[in-house]
């Protein structure tokens, strides 16, 4: 089954271009998925009471239109599959009948007191699965060799970043790594004027709250790829991100 959600898009969401950040996108599209937990359970407060958390380990976005301030938008969630350890879960956005936004992602559960990954057929949702497709594709992000990837800054992940589980939200990575997007020439933020209409997140490490970590990026054939680097050396998250001037 799908959860259908309908919101008025915020306008404290809108990044320096006029539009709706990549961040924001993403969190309509999890938001309705939270609601579908909190209508049909477990919540996600049940689930952290029997010490079981979700945690995500892929997403792809593809944001056809940009979004603006007080847009009315419909946002549909659901569950594909389960398979093995992973959940399969689609969202839509839709904005006057026409959709503008898909998404893919890739969940698993963990249990919180061991660290283990729980088989996905041991837990069962008050919901059903939905058979219904995104044009998003999900296959497991590959930086090309050869790419020189170079350090483009660090962030410290404080409270603002943090979710229940003193990690950094998954859906602040977004805007996060695109704020580390090389400078154009002249010194000009490369995301001025531009938009994002493709991205790919691989969660490899999670981000704690009070750590640091390093962001490097590069550029192949108009794909920028970034890689962030935590204190330790491990690599955090891995992501490609394709853009497009704003019209």
């Amino acid at each position: 089954m799908k959860q259908i959600s309908e919101f008025t898009v915020n306008s404290h969401e809108e990044d320096f271009n006029g539009i709706v950040s990549a961040s924001s996108v993403l969190r309509y599209m999890q938001e309705t998925a939270n609601l579908e937990h909190y209508y049909y359970g477990p919540t996600t407060d049940e689930l952290r009471e029997r010490n079981i958390a979700f945690v995500i380990s892929r997403v792809a976005m593809k944001i056809y239109e940009p979004l603006e301030a007080f847009d009315k938008i419909k946002v549909e969630s659901w569950l594909y599959e389960k398979r093995g350890f992973s959940f399969t879960r689609f969202g839509r956005i839709c904005r006057e009948g026409k959709t503008v936004a898909e998404s893919s992602a890739i969940w698993a559960i963990v249990d919180t007191k061991t660290g283990e990954l729980l088989r996905a057929d041991s837990f069962e949702p008050g919901f059903g699965a939905d058979g219904d497709t995104v044009g998003v594709p999900l296959p497991r992000l590959k930086i090309p060799t050869g790419i020189a990837l170079e350090k483009t800054g660090a962030y410290r992940v404080g409270y603002e970043d943090a979710d229940l589980n003193r990690h950094m939200n998954n859906t602040r990575y977004p805007d996060i790594l695109c704020g580390f997007l090389p400078a154009k020439s002249g010194g000009e933020h490369f995301m001025n004027g531009m938009r994002v209409v493709e991205m790919t997140i691989s969660y490899l490490k999670e981000a704690k709250l009070g750590s640091s970590f390093e962001v490097y990026a590069g550029e192949k054939d108009g794909v920028f790829y970034i890689r962030t680097a935590l204190e330790n050396g491990d690599v955090g998250a891995e992501a490609s991100v394709t853009l497009e001037a704003i019209v």
